[in-house]
């Protein structure tokens, strides 16, 4: 498995030298694994999924801020020679894909956010547990919950549980600390990127309020709520985002050779079923 700058990565080369590269982030725990093969390997893209530092492969130590994961992907981004990309994150990647909007805006072309929030509520129990060894199981157990729902399919439940226990306590923690600090209520406007938003009805952590949030506040936004969905969003509906998500690159692409086409890409919402 490459690695650059300390990041382990699969990269897919389907992409047109005049395309952005597309940058996937997995959320608290995870790996680049946890994107499934429709985002992986999207078509007609070049896609780099990355393992964050202290996850998977990656050499670097874990972190305990959104800012130092990304840091660590601008690093990345740098050694991998390229300028720009569309930066598409899951719950904590999603966070460090808008800090980057943020922070970095030049590197930003896009965004794809699922199961975002400019804030988390994350219970103080939670990062309490973790940050001991000997409770991280009673940490882990409230993830779960929270994660996990009854139609969520044995086998997305029992990859979702091996990640979590795989995964060192120190990581954990520290993602789930970057979380609960996290907060771009006051800033969430000033992010110009444009960007794809998607939550699950039925999401517990980051419930639909979030994502409206979101929509409503960044300029160049459009939202879906999908149905019967969870937090774990990108997994459970792999076919119907991976093919959003092209289509939004797909408008994004344009709008890079035509700026006028910009004020097309706001406010094209599709809003289902909103449980919230």
């Amino acid at each position: 498995m490459p690695l650059t700058a300390g990041i382990a990565y699969s990269l897919y080369e389907g992409g047109k030298s005049d395309q952005k590269a597309v940058i996937l982030i997995h959320g608290a725990g995870g790996s680049h694994l946890d994107w499934p093969a429709e985002f992986r390997r999207l078509n007609g893209y070049t896609v780099y999924a990355v393992d964050l530092p202290g996850h998977g492969r990656s050499t670097l130590p874990g972190c305990q801020s959104v800012g130092e994961y990304a840091d660590a992907l601008l690093e990345f981004l740098a050694a991998s020679n390229r300028y720009q990309a569309v930066f598409v994150g899951h719950s904590l990647g999603a966070a460090v894909a808008m800090h980057l909007a943020l922070e970095f805006p030049q590197h930003v072309a896009g965004l794809g956010l699922f199961s975002a929030a400019a804030s988390f509520d994350v219970p103080p129990e939670l990062v309490d547990y973790l940050s001991n060894p000997s409770s991280a199981p009673l940490g882990i157990r409230l993830i779960r919950e929270r994660l996990l729902m009854s139609t969520t399919s044995p086998e997305l439940a029992a990859r979702t549980m091996s990640s979590l226990h795989k995964v060192r306590s120190s990581v954990l923690y520290g993602d789930w600390l970057a979380c609960a600090q996290f907060d771009l209520r006051q800033r969430v406007s000033q992010i110009q990127a444009p960007a794809y938003i998607a939550c699950g009805s039925l999401d517990r952590l980051t419930p639909p309020s979030r994502s409206r949030f979101l929509a409503e506040h960044m300029p160049f936004s459009r939202l879906e709520i999908v149905p019967a969905a969870g937090h774990l969003l990108p997994m459970e509906q792999s076919a119907l985002l991976a093919g959003r998500l092209r289509d939004f690159l797909s408008d994004l692409q344009a709008a890079l050779y035509n700026p006028t086409l910009l004020i097309k890409l706001p406010k094209k919402n599709v809003i289902q079923n909103d449980e919230d």
